[in-house]
């Protein structure tokens, strides 16, 4: 009971003294800050499907094996790595709702890139990767 009386205090006295009385309001800085903005264009349901932004497949030299990696090893789980080098933009939800192939599938991306890394697989392994559609690239 001690514990609710004391929270309850607690949150009082932080309402109480976030008083709206405490801040000020600058209309200049916010007149600045508007005419400064940048206008964000946003995509109407109706646009033509070949005006919309496409995806360039990614080449050997664009993709940065450490960076592959440290995707791979971070947020593997979620297919992160595979849309950096170039698969599908749906790859990431295979990848999240299988839970990275129920871990395999990430485990063998990430071991594979690190050798890539470390140059074991002297860049066998990420070309292998690049722009491939597969969900188990290293089978095939």
């Amino acid at each position: 009971m001690k514990k609710l009386v004391l929270s309850l205090i607690a949150v009082l006295a932080i309402a109480f003294s976030a008083n709206a009385a405490n801040y000020k309001v600058d209309n200049n800085a916010i007149d600045n800050i508007i005419e400064n903005a940048t206008e964000v264009v946003t995509l109407d349901v109706n646009t033509p499907a070949a005006s919309l932004p496409t995806f360039a497949p990614k080449k050997a030299g664009e993709v940065n094996i450490t960076t592959a990696f440290l995707l791979s090893w971070l947020v593997g789980v979620f297919g992160v790595h595979r849309h950096y080098m170039g698969t599908s933009g749906w790859m990431w939800l295979i990848y999240t709702i299988t839970g990275g192939g129920l871990g395999i599938v990430y485990a063998v991306d990430t071991i594979l890139l690190f050798l890539d890394l470390i140059k074991v697989g002297e860049g066998g392994y990420l070309k292998k990767y690049i722009n491939n559609e597969k969900f188990i690239v290293w089978l095939g």
